[in-house]
């Protein structure tokens, strides 16, 4: 099930916090479980089977490796060996494998797979470590697995920090409150600019080449570049605030990408918990035993290459990770202390041209059309064939809303929250009774824009989260 249905907002979300208000405490963990068991059934039956097998997995294979910490390595190979499968079966036939034809049904991805191996990884990794004892508890380590919020799409998190919220689940009127609002901030964003953008992006980078013009190429990478951008921090902002509104904190996954100085600046900002996890779990265990000579940039580009990997066994995937993990390892040769002395705008190019590179190889379907698309971004019109417009709509027409779209997800990639807060915070503190009106204009300025989402959401048909299938 998609965050952004009206069958979720207006049934499945209300319905779930009535019945956890009611509750008693001590009936709450019990009642996340089977919240989260309902969510994956009503998204995709099947993925409740598997991921609650996974999960059974984990849970004795972390009992057992309390007595025998070997039994690390079979129970690491069956997570890694489903991810593995299901990463293949994304871009093979299952029948070249020897797999019945009803597995297709499942190659587009299990909802939630990704995000609830890479969880299970680090929980066994720290049960392994020592740093974390065995759950005990199998509701409560299915709980934090399962935790419908953060499963399709994270943000990931340590086992320990999150158990100890699930464990005292409360729902406030301040927490339902600043919850919703930022839920609805991700509505909007996922919505009103991801999902405006899309059609134009579907129908450029879903040509056979791309035979587009430099203009027309241009304005389909820079709503690409915003695309991915707000319906992933809208997704992100939807998961963080269901999650508030039962009293659970789940931490910040962006951090205004396209404003780093530099790629190492941008992966601090850009999917903060996934380079966080790859960094603990992959780079730091590489770099106790790095080479002597280019140690350290060999283990930037094994880790980028298996970042790559992570979204998809296909090469586009692998070259979007081998380029950032390039630009990481230059600048880890220097190349970044040298950033520090530019004039920022500077950086700012110099990251965003790594970055707008890097997602011509992740969003084209295959590496020809990534190695096609780059030549028309610097003026090459050679083979270029104008097709009808029925082959091609909505190109090659701009539609007014389409800049208006562009003009505003370029406005909001800057700080323009942070300004707001700022200023309305000294505004407070001259005029304290302006809290109320301010609060209230807001707050209507947000359900306004709500409610134009959620019309834009039933008049057309919207776009799925784009890391869903991740």
């Amino acid at each position: 099930m998609d965050f952004t249905t009206p069958t979720f907002f207006f049934l499945f979300l209300p319905v779930f916090l009535v019945i956890m208000a009611l509750s008693q405490p001590r009936w709450r963990l019990a009642l996340m479980v089977a919240v989260s068991a309902i969510f994956l059934f009503l998204g995709q039956p099947a993925a409740l089977i598997g991921l609650g097998t996974l999960a059974a997995l984990t849970f004795f294979a972390a009992l057992l490796m309390e007595r025998r910490r070997a039994w690390l390595w079979p129970a690491l190979m069956v997570l890694l060996a489903v991810l593995a499968l299901f990463k293949t079966l994304a871009v093979w036939s299952p029948e070249m494998f020897g797999l019945p034809k009803s597995w297709e049904t499942l190659s587009g991805g299990v909802i939630g797979l990704s995000y609830f191996i890479f969880n299970a990884l680090a929980y066994l990794l720290e049960v392994w470590r020592g740093k974390q004892p065995a759950e005990r508890n199998p509701l409560r380590l299915a709980a934090v697995l399962l935790f419908f919020p953060r499963l399709v799409s994270g943000p990931l998190m340590r086992y320990e920090p999150l158990a100890r919220q699930l464990d005292a689940l409360e729902i406030t009127s301040a927490g339902l409150a600043n919850g919703a609002r930022r839920a609805l901030i991700g509505f909007v964003k996922r919505v009103l600019l991801a999902g405006s953008l899309a059609p134009f992006v579907n129908a450029a980078f879903g040509l056979d080449t791309p035979n587009l013009t430099p203009t027309l190429a241009w304005l389909a990478l820079l709503a690409y570049t915003l695309q991915i951008y707000f319906d992933f921090s809208g997704y992100t902002d939807m998961a963080l605030g269901l999650a508030q509104m039962i009293g659970v904190r789940l931490p910040e996954n962006f951090d205004q990408p396209y404003l780093a100085f530099s790629v190492s600046d941008f992966w601090r900002r850009w999917h903060i918990s996934l380079s966080t996890w790859f960094r603990e779990n992959i780079f730091f265990p590489l770099e106790r035993h790095r080479l002597p000579v280019l140690g350290q940039q060999l283990n930037i580009l094994i880790v980028f290459a298996l970042t790559g990997l992570w979204h998809g066994f296909k090469p586009t995937y692998l070259l979007w990770g081998v380029l950032h993990g390039l630009a990481l390892a230059l600048e880890s040769l220097g190349l970044g202390r040298w950033l520090k002395h530019l004039p920022r705008p500077l950086g700012q190019v110099y990251t965003l041209a790594v970055v707008m590179a890097g997602w011509v190889f992740f969003r084209s379907r295959s590496l020809a059309f990534a190695l096609g698309f780059f030549p028309r971004l610097i003026g090459d019109t050679r083979g270029l064939i104008l097709l009808p417009f029925m082959d091609t709509r909505p190109l090659p027409l701009i539609e007014p809303s389409f800049v208006l779209t562009l003009i505003a997800g370029m406005s909001f990639c800057l700080p323009i929250g942070g300004w707001w807060m700022s200023l309305r915070a000294r505004l407070e503190t001259r005029f304290p009774l302006m809290f109320f009106p301010l609060q209230l204009a807001q707050d209507a300025l947000l359900v306004g824009l709500f409610a134009l989402a959620l019309a834009a959401l039933v008049s057309s048909d919207f776009a799925p989260n784009i890391y869903a299938r991740f």
